[in-house]
Formats: structure tokens, C-alpha cells, sequence
């Protein structure tokens, strides 16, 4: 349902967030996915499918299901996508009711989640489609329980032909996944179902063409992790950092405890989230407000600039929230020491082809900053998003 295999019309080397792709389109994405995911082997998919398990194992909606859960069957003998056996197996052992996809029509809404007996080798001897996916056929289906529109799904781990840091998602374009999910999400409301990608490290791309039609995941697990866009909990949070930020500054602490915490900017080598705070000095300290960026690793921005934040108020600034990105820093290598900005903050007001935030026209006074702190690296910023 919603796969089959796609022809690589063209060969390469895997298609990654720092491949810079641009505004493609769906047909061309889904070409140079394939061509990437023409060169991994059965061994290297196994390798990157345990890693997904691993890393499903600590996001909560994974590790506390305990009711019901809908999850697709991977194609037999590819090597385009998360092999989801381990999962289901791990899912079962728990006593989840897992429910598979079986497709009865060419609409987009025909597409049935239908529940496993809880036996791993019954699911795994389902007949194949044409495409090699394990799939009830009509006389399976008949004694099968139909979980489509079932309240007790509360978590979706779906497929996809490729995703993006913002939780988009391209499929093969029939449909199916993206009416589900909608359906599913009219049906229970207020946060549930938690719907998550499951991805190979090829299928992570710059930027995936959203449709009208087309429904952003809550999350995408990769092998090298979890991947959020927002959620409810995020915009409370930065909400409350805001609003910390409109507060009179205290008394300060000492100097020197004051010029501790006082660098504008503190960025660690690798790929990492920033925020962009206002920090006004203690009152009766005599310093100016200044701009300082901290990255770090976090679900959402506002994880980034909490931690920052509860320092400086511990010796009485007031930080307010401005924005934030992705920054990444390399401190040698081929391409020398560089730092390179790009991407938004939602949480702190920030939009796909807007500012990074709502204190923010752009990236620029952030790299002005990094380059006075780090000199000897070569620092560029974008208006590209994730």
C-alpha cells in the first residue's frame, strides 16, 4: 500500500540534509532516493533497521504503547525502506495489538488496518502482493479484527519515500497513508494518534514538496535518531520563555560569576540545534543588553534556550527568546574550520521562507557574532529551512 518499488533513473551517492537539495519535485525527489537506496545491501539495511529499533526504543510514544499500534510489512528482499519485522516482533512480545495495512481499492480511503493474531510467524507467512508485500488477502481479511478507525491506535509508524527534518513526507502518490492519517487524527483529536517515519539514513533529505493534501508526521526515527517538528508541548514551553522574557531584570550576583556566563556565543562542533537570546544585565550592574547564542541538543528550540535561560536568571539577567536554527560547526576536515546557519525556530515565531524567529529579520547578526568568536572559521548562514 502506498509502495511499490520506484525505478532509480539516475545513480548517486545517498541523498542527505547537506546534499542542499532545492525545491525538486516529487517525481525527480523520489528518483534520486531511489538511486541512493540503490546501493545499500541487505546487510547494510539489517545494520540501519536495528538502529531504528534502537532508537524507537527511547521515544516514549514507542516504549509506553501498550494498546494498539498500526505498522506497514516490509517488501520482501528490498532495500528501499526500514526492514519493520524486529519491530513488530518487539510490539507483539509486549502485547500491543498490531494492525497491518491491506489495500482493497484504487481510492486514496481504501486502505484497511486490520489486527494480527499476536502469532510473529502467521503474520510473516500472509500472501504477497505483486510488490512482495506481506498482505491479508480477502480470506485473511475475513477473520481478521478491522482497527481503521479504531480509537485505540494511538501510535502509526508508517513508510514513506523520503523525509525532511519538518516531518514531511513523500510517498509513492497513491494516497493511502496520507487519508489514514487524517482520518485517524479527525477520529481521536487532541494529540493522538503520535504518527512516526520510519526511515534509512538515504531517505533523509533537505526538503520534502508538501501538498495540500499531504500530512506532516509528529516524528521521523532515523539510525541517527529522532527527528520533531512541533507539538503542543513545544509552543507552551516557548510561550513561558517569552513571557519570562518580559520581566524586570533582578539583582545581579557577583561579577565574576556574572562574566562567567557572560560569552555571546558558545557552539559545540557537529550539527546542533541554536537559540538566539536578548540578555538584559542585572540592574545596578552598569553592562548593556547583549545578543548571545547557545546551541544544543533538544527536542525543540525552546530545550535549547531553557537551559541557557535558567543560567543567566540564576545570577538575575533576563533573557528573551529572539529565534533560532541549526548550526553546524567543523573545525577542519577537507572544506577547513567552518560554521554554517540555516533553518527556523517555530516555537519562538519563526516560518518556512520567514525569519528564523520573531525577533529575527535573518541569520545575519548571528553569523556576525559566531565569526568574532571563531575567526579562524569560515562562517555562511541561509534562508533555507531544514
Amino acid at each position: 500500500p502506498d509502495r511499490g518499488p520506484a525505478r532509480p533513473l539516475t545513480r548517486g551517492g545517498p541523498v542527505r540534509p547537506s546534499s542542499r537539495i532545492r525545491a525538486m519535485s516529487k517525481p525527480s525527489l523520489r528518483a534520486s532516493v531511489a538511486a541512493a537506496l540503490s546501493s545499500i545491501t541487505p546487510a547494510q539495511r539489517a545494520s540501519q533497521s536495528a538502529a531504528v529499533l534502537e532508537q524507537l526504543r527511547s521515544v516514549p510514544a514507542f516504549a509506553s504503547c501498550t494498546g494498539a499500534a498500526s505498522i506497514y510489512l516490509p517488501m520482501e528482499g528490498a532495500c528501499n525502506e526500514v526492514d519493520t519485522w524486529p519491530i513488530v516482533a518487539d510490539l507483539l512480545a509486549r502485547g500491543v495489538r498490531v494492525a497491518v495495512p491491506r489495500v482493497c481499492g484504487r481510492s486514496p480511503t481504501d486502505m484497511k488496518m486490520l489486527g494480527l493474531s499476536g502469532d510473529l510467524e502467521a503474520a510473516k507467512a500472509l500472501p504477497r502482493t505483486k510488490w512482495g508485500i506481506p498482505e491479508p488477502d480477502e480470506a485473511a481479511a475475513a477473520s481478521m479484527e478491522d482497527l481503521t478507525e479504531s480509537e485505540d491506535l494511538s501510535l502509526l509508524l508508517v513508510p514513506g519515500v523520503a523525509f525532511d527534518a519538518r516531518c514531511g513526507r513523500l510517498g509513492h502518490g497513491r494516497g493511502y497513508y496520507d487519508a489514514f492519517i487524517s482520518r485517524q487524527r479527525r477520529l481521536q483529536g487532541g494529540g493522538r494518534p503520535q504518527v512516526i517515519g520510519l526511515a534509512l539514513n538515504e531517505q533523509i533529505v533537505e526538503a520534502v514538496p508538501m501538498g495540500e493534501l499531504d500530512e506532516r508526521l509528529d516524528a521521523v526515527v532515523s539510525p541517527q535518531g529522532e527527528l520533531r517538528f512541533t507539538s503542543e508541548a513545544d509552543g507552551a514551553k516557548a510561550a513561558r520563555l517569552l513571557q519570562r522574557g518580559e520581566g524586570a531584570p533582578a539583582e545581579g550576583a557577583g561579577a565574576g560569576e556574572a562574566a562567567a556566563l557572560s560569552s555571546r556565543v558558545e557552539i559545540a562542533v557537529g550539527r546542533f540545534k541554536y537559540a538566539c537570546l536578548r540578555v538584559s544585565p542585572p540592574r545596578g550592574s552598569g553592562g548593556a543588553p547583549f545578543i548571545a547564542v547557545r546551541s544544543g541538543r533538544g527536542s525543540y528550540h525552546a530545550d535549547v534556550a531553557e537551559a541557557a535561560i535558567d543560567r543567566f536568571e540564576a545570577l538575575g539577567y533576563r533573557c528573551e527568546p529572539l529565534g533560532g536554527g541549526r548550526i553546524v560547526r567543523s573545525d577542519g576536515g577537507p572544506g577547513g574550520a567552518s560554521v554554517y546557519i540555516y533553518g527556523y525556530s517555530v516555537g519562538f515565531g519563526g516560518a518556512e521562507g520567514g525569519p528564523p524567529g520573531r525577533g529575527m529579520r535573518d541569520h545575519a547578526a548571528v553569523a556576525e557574532l559566531v565569526a568574532q568568536a571563531l575567526p579562524s572559521h569560515s562562517v555562511t548562514h541561509s534562508s533555507d529551512g531544514y
